[in-house]
């Protein structure tokens, strides 16, 4: 069994479609969500579980929607604004803390992958943790470094200590090692302007000399969806037939 975590609570709105998450966004003719349900549910036996903010839930019917998508999918809904992706993602520790793989995606990208392939890899390489990268120096982006055995070393935040930026969908051997990681990621307050982000919680799996993998994209193959100009690039990329 693997747990599918989806974090679509604490996501800017697209304002142009009367106020709907994100989340909500149509994608060649499709609401984002619908995507990322279709990629996580071709994994082999997967529990899937999505993250968002109550309001949402009762103003646009996420639940309904979700489980429509995936009739045994989970709902989490967020009442309150929280510490952070990291946060947010610990409230279902009922459900990932346990030894069963974990993924963890951002609900506000699409990436233009098999994520059955992605999980295969890093089982194979006998990974503890994997993450997806691809090459950009932006600080909007989080970052790892890596070493002469392209294993990570180091993560970051917002910060490019190299050229190696990440995408949101972080793999965890055991969903438990991510639990702890965020734990004592938050009793060091290793926050970034008080957030608590999934990447940073890594470096504590690397201080316990875990083996974190990486999977690399072409920057075409990722379209980080959380503004109008980002949507917009996407639908000029899909009308031209490039994506």
């Amino acid at each position: 069994m693997t747990n599918v975590l989806i974090l679509a609570a604490n996501e800017p709105h697209d304002d142009r479609d009367s106020g709907y998450p994100l989340c909500l966004t149509e994608v060649d003719g499709k609401p984002l969500i619908q995507h990322l349900s279709e990629k996580c549910n071709a994994i082999p036996n997967v529990k899937l579980t999505l993250a968002v903010r109550d309001l949402d839930c009762k103003r646009w019917h996420l639940d309904n929607v979700l489980r429509l998508l995936s009739p045994d999918a989970k709902v989490l809904n967020v009442r309150r604004k929280t510490g952070g992706a990291a946060c947010t993602a610990l409230l279902a520790i009922a459900t990932i803390n346990s030894e069963e793989p974990l993924l963890i995606i951002n609900g506000n990208e699409l990436i233009d992958i098999d994520f059955s392939t992605v999980i295969s890899g890093f089982v194979n390489s006998n990974f503890d943790a994997g993450v997806i990268i691809f090459p950009s120096v932006h600080p909007r982006y989080s970052y790892v470094r890596l070493s002469e055995e392209d294993l990570v070393v180091e993560c970051a935040e917002k910060n490019p200590i190299s050229n190696n930026a990440t995408v949101g969908f972080y793999w965890f051997k055991h969903g438990s090692d991510f639990v702890k990681a965020a734990q004592q990621a938050i009793i060091k307050s290793a926050h970034v302007d008080g957030q608590y982000y999934i990447c940073p919680t890594m470096n504590e799996l690397i201080l316990r000399q875990l083996k974190l993998g990486v999977y690399r994209i072409d920057t075409q193959k990722f379209h980080p969806l959380k503004s109008e100009r980002q949507i917009e690039r996407l639908e000029t990329l899909i009308d031209s037939g490039k994506h």
